[in-house]
């Protein structure tokens, strides 16, 4: 029996949290076919939040439209002392604000007319043909709870019930037609049809009387709403108005057989129109049980994703806008790769990491240079510079006015170090003549060596040496050196440079 009670409280708690705003549950949406805009579609794109994510109102999409207007029309009836019932007609414009998915406020205008008939006259039983027609006007707030979408067992459906009840005040005119059976004059009291007062001129006579008052109401009722599109919404229901009155069909006796208020009703058909915000959702349509669902969905969702990194660099996949970063690269904190030079290639593959910010480069980060002077061709000046030439920083070629004609140069010593820093300052002249003389070629000439074999490889290596420093360094194509070797019996220690 405990056990018993303790789920009934669970389930009304649960009922009354998605009504109010407290939300707990699971997703059970994945086995239910729903209508395409019945449920709460969660956005990741926190620009796109609208109050969701918020902690006291979470199941809320305040992104909902919320206003509807619409038209009711129907049939009206009667209840009072005219027993015989007459259907009248209604016509009510209303607006309705959705404050949750199951409270809302609806304000309607009502004109109608009531009609009412009877036969005999109560308790004497004189025939009287009693009829009257009454214009009716009123406004009125009303409450409404929709019963639809408060269930976790089942999915939203197409079709919602809701209850509604108000209060507002209404304006009538009514005009009773009969043939008068009083004999003697005064209202509907018993003394004038059996003995008091001065006898009556109308009787047996068809007689007129009119009534206009204006009362408070309270409206109560219930209704069906379907739901049709985005936009349409269609329904049906009864609405019973209550009034403190017994005037509105111009009779009025205090006997016992006429102590009732005379009430009246309508049964009538609506259009809504939805609107109030982007979102192709209404209020009334969204379940806030299924939001709760959705919720906890989205919360395992996050959760899930945060100990998952793909490309192991140490951000999650939450965060992660590259998960396919390179395992030598480093990253920033939403774990894309570092670019400095941000030229879309990280710098963990680019060769040139400090590119110029807007240079186009190739798949290795190196911006292009067409001529070849190594001046890229954003900061070149002469985009067609001459193989070999000298540039200058703006990649313009530097022409020198010199003699090309049987150029010699000091001697290079051969020893343990032949590329001494004196010997490097010389080849620069070197590099620079041969740059002046792009058709002339350089010719070393060193010794044979005879007097040992070490001095033989002394002279080879560093010869060597000195083709590889001017091949190496500065670009100089090997066929414009060229080498020789005296064979004389006089050994020199030195190597001459020309150029021919």
């Amino acid at each position: 029996m405990k056990l018993l009670k303790l789920t009934i409280l669970g389930l009304c708690s649960l009922t009354l949290s998605a009504a109010f705003g407290q939300s707990s549950s699971q997703d059970t949406t994945k086995h239910w076919k729903r209508h395409p805009y019945a449920r709460t579609k969660w956005v990741s794109d926190k620009k796109l939040d609208s109050g969701q994510y918020l902690q006291a109102a979470y199941y809320q999409d305040r992104r909902a439209k919320k206003w509807t207007i619409g038209l009711m029309a129907g049939t009206s009836v009667f209840f009072g002392d005219a027993d015989k019932k007459q259907l009248g007609w209604d016509i009510a414009p209303y607006i309705k604000y959705s404050i949750s998915q199951t409270f809302a406020l609806r304000a309607e205008y009502n004109f109608a007319k009531l009609r009412g008939q009877r036969d005999f006259q109560s308790p004497t039983l004189f025939k009287d043909n009693f009829r009257f027609i009454s214009k009716v006007q009123d406004w009125n707030v009303q409450m409404h709870f929709t019963l639809g979408n408060i269930s976790f067992l089942r999915p939203l459906r197409k079709t919602q019930m809701y209850l509604f009840l108000g209060f507002g005040q209404a304006s009538f005119k009514s005009n009773a037609k009969f043939t008068d059976q009083r004999l003697f004059t005064g209202d509907y009291y018993l003394t004038s049809y059996f003995g008091q007062g001065s006898l009556n001129p109308n009787l047996g006579k068809e007689v007129e009387e009119d009534y206009q008052g204006r009362h408070f109401i309270i409206p109560m009722g219930f209704g069906f709403k379907h739901y049709l599109s985005r936009r349409f919404d269609l329904g049906l229901e009864y609405r019973h108005t209550w009034l403190r009155s017994d005037d509105i069909d111009v009779y009025n006796t205090q006997i016992f057989q006429n102590r009732w208020f005379d009430s009246y009703g309508f049964l009538r058909a609506s259009l809504g129109f939805k609107f109030g915000a982007k979102n192709p959702q209404h209020y009334d349509w969204l379940s806030p049980v299924e939001s709760i669902y959705d919720q906890m969905a989205d919360v395992k969702k996050k959760t899930d994703c945060l100990g998952v990194d793909t490309d192991n660099d140490h951000v999650s996949n939450c965060f992660d806008q590259e998960n396919n970063t390179p395992d030598s690269c480093m990253v920033y904190g939403n774990g894309m790769a570092v670019d400095t030079d941000m030229d879309g290639v990280p710098d963990c593959q680019d060769k040139e990491p400090f590119t110029d910010r807007g240079v186009a480069v190739d798949e290795n980060g190196v911006a292009a240079d067409s001529d070849g002077d190594n001046v890229p061709d954003h900061r070149d000046r002469e985009l067609n510079s001459s193989p070999g030439a000298l540039v200058d920083n703006n990649g313009i070629e530097i022409k020198l006015c010199c003699n090309c004609d049987n150029v010699s140069f000091a001697p290079i010593t051969i020893g343990n170090n032949c590329l001494t820093k004196e010997v490097k300052a010389q080849l620069y002249m070197v590099v620079d003549k041969m740059k002046q003389c792009p058709d002339k070629k350089l010719i070393l000439n060193g010794p044979a060596g005879k007097s040992s074999k070490y001095n033989a490889a002394a002279n080879t290596r560093c010869m060597d040496e000195i083709i590889k420093f001017l091949t190496e360094k500065f670009g100089i194509s090997r066929d414009r050196i060229i080498t020789n070797y005296n064979a004389g019996t006089e050994v020199k220690n030195t190597i001459e440079l020309k150029l021919q």
